[in-house]
């Protein structure tokens, strides 16, 4: 079975329409600014978080996989010069990406595995898409190498 990795990229601008964009449906409203940095939280943040339970049916039928963490976002206003974090589930992040996806016409298959990824500059969505072959049908595993 051939496996397509696709990873999408999203800018700084793009994270933050995507979030703005997601938490109005849930009556969420972000600061001012733009994001300029994301990163995980510990395990601590994500077991005492008051969405650990959110999931939107984007999930279930983007094929989401469930990332039990915090993403700490930052913002920041250049009006006022100021900082400020919001602590988001991974899972809410992902389900953002996607629509903002959807919204823009993005190609995203529906039966891809799909995972949230943060670097050190962006926030990412990898997608994993198992294509089958002849041969994976078949159940050709490896082959191996004569010496």
């Amino acid at each position: 079975m051939a496996t397509e990795v696709r990873r999408l990229v999203f800018s700084h601008a793009e994270s933050t329409r995507a979030l703005a964009v997601f938490g109005e449906k849930y009556d969420m409203h972000f600061p001012e600014g733009k994001i300029i940095r994301a990163k995980f939280a510990g395990n601590a943040e994500y077991e005492f978080h008051s969405m650990k339970q959110f999931k939107s049916t984007i999930h279930r039928d983007y094929n989401v996989e469930g990332k039990p963490s915090s993403v700490i976002v930052t913002y920041f206003d250049d009006k006022t010069l100021e900082h400020k974090f919001f602590n988001l589930t991974a899972d809410f992040v992902s389900g953002a990406l996607i629509e903002y996806c959807i919204a823009n016409k993005i190609m995203l298959p529906k039966g891809a595995r799909k995972a949230l990824d943060v670097t050190e500059f962006n926030i990412c969505l990898d997608i994993n898409y198992d294509n089958e072959t002849a041969e994976s049908k078949q159940g050709g595993g490896l082959l191996a190498m004569e010496e």
